[in-house]
């Protein structure tokens, strides 16, 4: 656990990037709960397992790109990204086959574009008149 530490060359990034994947679980919290209360309950899970199956191995290749010891080129860790969230997929509609597509697909786009989208922001609002991490 010592090469996740927050000191090193990195640490800045990997902070930012861990806040980005945080803040969209958060959003993504939110949105299903209010899908939820809406189209029900089953609609709100699927849109969490959608963004889940996207976000834990994204949470997983910012663990790992910018670790002090990191052994895999950034090439082979997206590879393993989405060959680690195709995975995921299947296991998902091979455990729940019922679930709803649209929502699965809606939790994973908002677990894609989410975190690129805050980390952006941080980086412009802190280059341009906010508050630098």
């Amino acid at each position: 656990m010592a090469e996740h530490a927050f000191s090193g060359p990195f640490a800045t990034t990997r902070k930012r990037l861990l806040k980005a994947v945080l803040a969209t679980m958060l959003v993504i919290c939110v949105a299903a709960a209010v899908a939820g209360a809406i189209y029900g309950v089953h609609i709100s899970l699927d849109m969490l397992l959608g963004a889940v199956v996207v976000l834990l191995p994204t949470g997983w290749v910012a663990l790992a790109l910018t670790s002090a010891r990191s052994t895999f080129s950034p090439i082979w860790l997206g590879l393993a990204r989405y060959s680690l969230a195709a995975l995921g997929f299947a296991t998902l509609f091979a455990m729940r086959p019922g679930s709803h597509p649209l929502a699965v697909l809606a939790g994973s786009a908002m677990g894609l574009f989410l975190p690129t989208a805050l980390v952006a922001k941080s980086k412009w609002s802190g280059r341009y008149g906010g508050q630098e991490d």
